[in-house]
C-alpha cells in the first residue's frame, strides 16, 4: 500500500524563552491517492483520498546559537494527526461508498546549520518518526505505519525585510518530501 497526499497548513509559534518555542497548526488535506496491490503483477486498486483536516503541534529548543565558528543546533519534537474520507476510484458506474482514513505522526529532529550575513541560513536535518495509519478497507480497519521511519535532507531559510522569512526544505532520503513556506514575525 502506498499513500500520496498534498496538504496546506498554517501554524503559529510562541517563544517560551530565547531558546525554546512551542507551536501549533491547522490545515487542510487537499486530496491524494492510495494504491493497493492485490495480486503480484496485477494493476493496483486506486482509492481517492478526499479533502480532509490536519492538526499539528511542535516544541523546539536551540542547543547552540551559532555564534562564532560554531553552527546552530536545534532539537525538535512534533506531532500531528489528519483525517479524511476515501473511496475507490471508478471510471464509470455508481459512486462507491466512502471509508475513513486517519494518520498520526510523532517526530524527533536535529537541525544543524550556519547563518551567513545575518540573513541566509542553510541547514541539514535528521528526523526519526513513526505513528499509525488507520484506514477502513474491505470492511475492516487496516492498521499500517510508515515504510521509512527516518528523514535526511537539507534546507535554507532567508530573512526578508519587515519580519518575513522564506524557507525551502528537500528530503531525498527516507520519507521523501519537499516543503516550502513563508513566515512572519510579530
Amino acid at each position: 500500500m502506498s499513500i500520496e497526499r498534498l496538504a496546506v497548513t498554517a501554524s503559529v509559534d510562541y517563544r517560551l524563552s530565547p531558546e525554546s518555542t512551542f507551536g501549533g497548526g491547522a490545515g487542510a488535506g487537499l486530496g491524494g491517492v492510495i494504491s493497493v496491490e492485490t495480486k503480484a503483477g496485477a494493476t493496483p486498486q486506486r482509492f481517492l483520498v478526499l479533502p480532509g483536516w490536519e492538526l499539528t503541534f511542535s516544541y523546539s529548543r536551540r542547543l547552540l546559537d551559532g555564534r562564532g565558528k560554531a553552527p546552530f543546533v536545534v532539537l525538535g519534537f512534533s506531532g500531528g494527526g489528519s483525517g479524511a474520507w476515501t473511496r475507490r476510484e471508478v471510471l464509470a458506474g455508481p459512486t462507491p461508498t466512502t471509508s475513513s482514513l486517519y494518520a498520526f505522526d510523532f517526530r524527533a529532529s536535529v537541525v544543524v546549520g550556519k547563518t551567513f550575513w545575518s540573513t541566509l541560513s542553510p541547514y541539514a536535518v535528521f528526523r526519526a518518526f513513526g505513528g499509525p495509519v488507520l484506514w477502513g478497507y474491505g470492511g475492516q480497519t487496516v492498521f499500517a505505519t510508515d515504510l521509512y521511519h527516518l528523514q535526511l535532507g537539507a534546507g535554507m531559510v532567508t530573512i526578508l525585510p519587515r519580519g518575513f522569512d522564506v524557507f525551502v526544505e528537500g528530503i531525498p532520503l527516507g520519507e521523501r518530501a519537499v516543503t516550502l513556506g513563508v513566515g512572519k514575525t510579530f
